[in-house]
């Protein structure tokens, strides 16, 4: 039944994420083409028009994408489990656990997209574009870093999953309200932000880069386990369907 409840959370997502995403690739390659194009015509009046325009629609794009990913997110964890859609899912012979990773699995499998759409599509720019690149230069540049790459990952990894689960305890607050519970919800975010940002102050290593990740990555681990036991309570015990 959880792995239904995995394959349900892909089946129900609409068709134009994945639509958008190759929208955002497809548009990064123009614009290194026209780039190129820009490059090699003698005449050039006319071409940064259409360069600053497919720029601009690459940019709105970009942000669509960051913003879609997070409606995604919030709506497939919401609408399945505190609109009306909780009842059936509410009933099904499984436990909350099972209910809060297989939306944990469905978030965070679209969010690693976005970060992958993201740098695929700069990347593209980054060698369509006509400049001229010194690799060497960016390889001294990066290269003090790749040994630390799968420190880099995981820290990201563990930073998707915090996030998701702040989303998930915003909304299980939010829904304990019998009014108003969207803006309650955000409201709750925002105090956790808050809050979190201001604790992580005082906590920061900044003359050690490893230490200072290894921190993060054990800070965020702490509040995954906090936001997915606030909202295992919540689901749990607390539930308020409408």
């Amino acid at each position: 039944m959880f792995w239904n409840l995995v394959r349900y959370e892909f089946k129900n997502v609409n068709k134009w994420y994945l639509a958008l995403y190759a929208a955002v690739l497809v548009l990064s390659a123009l614009i290194g083409i026209q780039a190129q194009t820009y490059n090699n015509l003698p005449v050039k009046e006319s071409q940064p028009v259409l360069l600053i325009f497919l720029a601009t629609v690459f940019g709105g794009m970009m942000i669509t994408l960051g913003i879609s990913t997070i409606f995604l997110i919030i709506k497939r964890f919401k609408g399945s489990v505190y609109d009306r859609q909780g009842y059936l899912t509410l009933t099904l012979p499984v436990s909350e656990h099972y209910i809060i990773i297989a939306k944990l699995l469905g978030g965070l499998v679209w969010s690693i997209l976005s970060y992958i759409v993201f740098i695929l599509s700069v990347l593209i720019i980054f060698f369509l574009t006509p400049i001229e690149k010194d690799f060497t230069v960016l390889y001294n540049f990066i290269s003090p870093y790749l040994s630390y790459g799968w420190l880099y990952a995981l820290s990201l990894f563990v930073g998707s999953i915090t996030w998701i689960l702040s989303i998930y305890l915003s909304i299980s607050i939010g829904q304990l309200f019998n009014e108003y519970r969207t803006a309650m919800g955000i409201l709750a975010y925002i105090v956790i932000a808050i809050v979190i940002g201001y604790v992580s102050i005082f906590f920061r290593i900044e003359n050690n880069f490893n230490m200072m990740i290894g921190t993060e990555i054990l800070r965020d681990l702490f509040l995954s386990a906090i936001y997915y036991l606030g909202t295992y309570y919540i689901l749990k015990n607390k539930v308020n369907l409408q």
